[in-house]
């Protein structure tokens, strides 16, 4: 504790209100990051405990990216329909839905995670990089806390195409010592890249300035309830001297005073509480204004950054959407990461190797009763409308998910071509009698 926290607490012990400041500078009394000041992991751990804006999008918006998971399709010429049920196995195995979102939360609170990879294969060491792999044993996720990069482990050569990226991460184990990892044994992870080769901005840095003055109103509406919030007693006595005065004082009567007290008084004593109705400041335009920016810096929409949706169900609707749809593009960002994953499982045998693949999210989004009723009659539509060219089974094709092709000739029909209609020719011969008929009728 700082000198002058120490002489703070003791005027504030004794009385002294003449030092009463704005309570709180950001990180509290362990960090000294004012407004505007460079932040460090104290800070960051600090605001991700304290904030709740912080929280939300540090661990909410990591968990929405990968609650609903993905399936991972086959689209070669000749796709394998079992290839998503072989990989989800395995991914399962690795508790691999767990490691991704953990290293998402330590990639967006600190700028940068890592992945690490235990592989069986014919490398030397954890140091070396991988030779032939035959399985990948477990994925582990680690943040800035535990793994660095040293400058002397950066790719040097300016030919390299990795050049000042990290060649070596220096893991650090509690009571394991420290063991140094080559790149090829992990998986990093840095989705906003922007003054730095590896190591991205941290998610909470653009927020961080309005998040403290947040903290600082919240203190000081706190501190507004619990000086004068509830008033305060107002004793009045008529023609009272100072020892009179003096005498109530000390008789202890005030010391305790509140609204589940009493006074007990003549008819020359009242006692009135009085508080600030009428003279604080409205605090709301400034809280808004903080919120307003904390959204802007997350991405998050203001309702959703709340924890409520708007009154409306239409306005629930449109801030739902568009905070998936926010997700969906922080979903995009991690694909890269997934999919170096993916090819080493195919490296090592543990799933099929396909041709080409994609990541197919599944969405967060869930559409209310009278939307999904109102989908579901458009998508009829349109498949009668296709149905005019299309065959049977480029219809089921297009089904969500897809319906296994027919293998029959039924397969090859187009629906749009079998509707009943009178025969051509019967409606023709038909008509021809009838003229025949009307024609020998008619008077010479």
């Amino acid at each position: 504790m700082s000198p002058n926290l120490v002489g703070w607490l003791k005027r504030r012990v004794a009385g002294d209100t003449s030092t009463d400041t704005v309570g709180i500078r950001g990180a509290g009394a362990s960090s000294q990051a004012n407004f505007g000041d460079p932040i460090d992991v104290s800070d960051l751990l600090f605001s991700v405990k304290r904030e709740p804006a912080s929280y939300r999008a540090i661990f909410q918006v990591a968990h929405d990216i990968f609650a609903k998971w993905f399936k991972v399709v086959d689209v070669s010429e000749k796709p394998n329909p079992d290839f998503d049920r072989l990989v989800q196995k395995v991914l399962g195995a690795l508790n691999a839905k767990e490691v991704y979102t953990q290293a998402a939360v330590f990639e967006r609170l600190f700028g940068w995670s890592i992945i690490a990879l235990t592989f069986v294969d014919y490398g030397k060491d954890l140091g070396s990089p991988v030779e032939r792999p035959q399985e990948i044993h477990n994925l582990w996720a680690y943040s800035v806390l535990s793994v660095d990069v040293q400058s002397v482990d950066e790719e040097k050569d300016a030919e390299s195409i990795r050049f000042g990226l990290p060649v070596l991460y220096t893991l650090r184990r509690q009571g394991t010592g420290q063991a140094k990892l080559h790149y090829t044994r992990v998986i990093h992870l840095a989705t906003r890249l922007l003054d730095h080769r590896y190591k991205g901005i941290r998610v909470i840095e653009p927020m961080y300035d309005d998040e403290t003055i947040f903290r600082n109103i919240r203190w000081g509406m706190g501190q507004t309830m619990y000086r004068v919030g509830g008033g305060f007693p107002d004793v009045e006595i008529q023609g009272a001297t100072k020892r009179r005065l003096d005498e109530l004082d000390a008789s202890q009567q005030f010391k305790s005073l509140h609204a589940r007290t009493y006074f007990l008084h003549d008819e020359k004593t009242k006692l009135e509480f009085k508080g600030v109705a009428g003279k604080a400041l409205n605090p709301e335009p400034y809280v808004n204004s903080c919120m307003e920016q904390l959204s802007m810096a997350t991405s998050i929409p203001l309702a959703i950054m709340r924890g409520a949706q708007a009154g409306a169900l239409a306005g629930s609707d449109v801030n739902e959407r568009e905070y998936f749809k926010f997700i969906s593009d922080l979903q995009a960002s991690y694909e890269s990461a997934i999919w170096q994953l993916i090819d080493l499982l195919m490296e090592t045998g543990q799933i099929p190797k396909v041709e080409d693949y994609e990541i197919q999210w599944n969405g967060g989004f869930e559409l209310n009763e009278l939307d999904r009723t109102a989908a579901a009659l458009n998508n009829a539509r349109s498949d009668q409308i296709y149905s005019a060219w299309l065959t049977v089974n480029e219809l089921r094709a297009r089904m969500k998910p897809p319906l296994k092709a027919l293998s029959g000739p039924e397969g090859n029909v187009i629906p749009g071509l079998l509707q009943k209609q009178e025969p051509f020719s019967q409606s023709q011969n038909v008509t021809e009698d009838k003229k025949i008929e009307e024609n020998r009728n008619k008077p010479s």
